[in-house]
């Protein structure tokens, strides 16, 4: 079996872990604060908050349950989405 020559390997080793580094700085840490402010915007929500759903669809918050809320969208229309389909609230 061959030996390791360690002095060659090294700069390869610390060249992945700062690549490892790069891509959990640009990738990984920005989508754990996105999924976090979301969390914290879905359990936030209440009764009367206009909001924008996922799909775009812009409406009045009438009720809320645990997983689903109703949404008035128009004049005697309301629609029931899943809580997480909330992008935003408004004003």
């Amino acid at each position: 079996m061959p030996e390791i020559d360690w002095q060659t390997l090294w700069p390869m080793i610390v060249f992945a872990g700062v690549l490892l580094l790069m891509f959990w700085l640009i990738v990984i840490r920005p989508l754990h604060r996105q999924q976090r402010r979301h969390q914290k915007l879905v359990a936030h929500i209440a009764k009367g908050d206009r909001i924008v759903t996922a799909g775009g669809i812009y409406g009045t918050i009438v009720e809320i349950r645990d997983e689903e809320i109703d949404v008035v969208v128009a004049e005697g229309c309301v629609i029931t989405f899943d809580r997480r389909a909330v992008r935003k609230t408004l004003g």
